[in-house]
């Protein structure tokens, strides 16, 4: 029975992957890095491509640590990512994906590391448990924005990063603002006695992991 459904799973991504291609062809092909600058970019068919392979940069493992907090990232890279509603409306893009542990005093509130997520996952998501955390990068800077989602608080929150160098060692730089974020829970986890996010704001300073 399990590989009957499995097959079956298999059987509809193709499919869906299959009429992407052939309903919605590619039209134009930009830049990311001229995201703000080319018109383009927003124009229906148009694919947003990491020509300079700059998502290697960041593609990865990455640990942020203090005596009571541990956040594992693991980044991976999608090409031509699909987000359309109609054959008049949409566009491919490359991204990333964020998957993360995190662990307060010894308590592991996530941990979606080792999650298979399946292609065109992120297609006009709905902001709830599910959100795949994504984004991409925007400009000559490389500087990467998108949603990371606090599955433990349930929100949403914006972040900005971008790889740098302190002392010879390769660091990200992580900006999870609280400033821009969606709260999809229930009203009565938010109160004012407790914090709203569990996932450290930034900006914060992640090491490499070999």
């Amino acid at each position: 029975m399990k590989n009957i459904k499995r097959f079956i799973h298999c059987t509809t991504i193709l499919f869906v992957l299959q009429t992407y291609a052939q309903q919605y062809p590619v039209l134009s092909t930009t830049n990311q890095a001229n995201t703000i600058t080319d018109d383009n970019y927003m124009e229906t068919g148009n694919y947003a491509k990491d020509i300079g392979n700059i998502r290697n940069q960041v593609i990865g493992n990455w640990r942020y640590q203090t005596p009571n907090l541990l956040l594992e990232l693991k980044i991976e890279k999608r090409d031509k990512e699909f987000s359309g509603i109609s054959a008049t409306q949409y566009r491919f893009k490359d991204i990333i994906i964020i998957k993360y542990k995190l662990v307060k005093n010894g308590m592991v509130l996530h941990d979606n590391l080792n999650a298979t997520i399946p292609t065109n996952s992120i297609q006009n998501q709905a902001y709830d448990i599910n959100y795949v955390s994504d984004g991409y990068y925007y400009n000559t800077t490389y500087t990467f924005k998108g949603f990371i989602n606090d599955y433990y608080r349930q929100v949403l929150c914006s972040y900005e990063m971008q790889k740098t160098n302190v002392n010879g060692q390769e660091k990200l730089l992580l900006n999870i603002s609280n400033g821009n974020y969606r709260i999809y829970g229930n009203a009565s986890m938010y109160t004012p006695s407790q914090k709203l996010f569990s996932l450290p704001l930034g900006p914060i300073l992640l090491d490499r992991v070999p």
